[in-house]
């Protein structure tokens, strides 16, 4: 009696779908894709991208928009939408053996704004254990390095043509350094009186706060 075959697991599955010969991006696909004119197709070309390299990775990517998918018979259907609020892709990834959160956002523009950085670092700001990657297709300056470098949460800037090599540059980076990330604080409170919040849900502004107790 032949020996039974041992069933896939979904990991496996999804990494031999997204074969990274076959997917990477190229120089050629990067100058392919920036001669689209339509801007809206260009980014969701780069998003499309972007998902096959990180899940060649192993790494759990999920998109944020929602996109129209032509099918076979001519029709189209609409992908389940999810909030965005500013984030392009997000996921995990388990790097040395413990779970980390990331998002992500694309930008296929000739040159990265100063700006994304910026963006990106009052995404994190609100979120614990969960770090940053810009995927871009065009340049960079110099000062986005130093930005960076500033940031809480630690913001890998990748070209589509490196992102196959994210995962390698992130373990690098845990086992040489470490990764940096905010942590979660735990605040319970008996009382509180006449309370303004952010948009993050951080207290601003409070006339009475009755025992606290906060936890990290």
């Amino acid at each position: 009696m032949p020996p039974k075959k041992r069933k896939r697991t979904e990991k496996e599955i999804v990494i031999e779908n997204y074969n990274m010969d076959e997917v990477k991006a190229t120089k050629e696909w990067t100058e392919k894709t920036f001669k689209i004119l339509n801007t809206r197709i260009k980014g969701d070309t780069l998003e499309e991208k972007a998902v096959q390299i990180l899940r060649a990775q192993n790494i759990t990517t999920t998109m944020t928009k929602a996109h129209l998918l032509k099918e076979d018979e001519g029709k189209l259907r609409l992908r389940k939408i999810i909030g965005d609020g500013g984030i392009d892709l997000f996921g995990e990834m388990v790097i040395q053996n413990q779970t980390l959160q990331w998002i992500a956002q694309c930008k296929m523009t000739k040159q990265l704004e100063n700006g994304t950085i910026n963006e990106m670092k009052g995404l994190l700001s609100s979120r614990p254990n969960t770090i940053g990657i810009i995927i871009h297709g065009g340049n960079k300056s110099k000062q986005i390095e130093s930005m960076i470098e500033t940031a809480n949460s630690d913001i890998f800037v990748c070209h589509i043509e490196e992102l196959h090599m994210i995962r390698n540059q992130i373990e690098t980076k845990s086992i040489q350094q470490g990764i940096r990330t905010i942590a979660m604080t735990r605040m319970k409170v008996e009382e509180m009186e006449e309370v303004e919040f952010d948009i993050f849900g951080r207290i601003t502004k409070a006339r009475r706060i009755k025992n606290v107790d906060i936890q990290t």
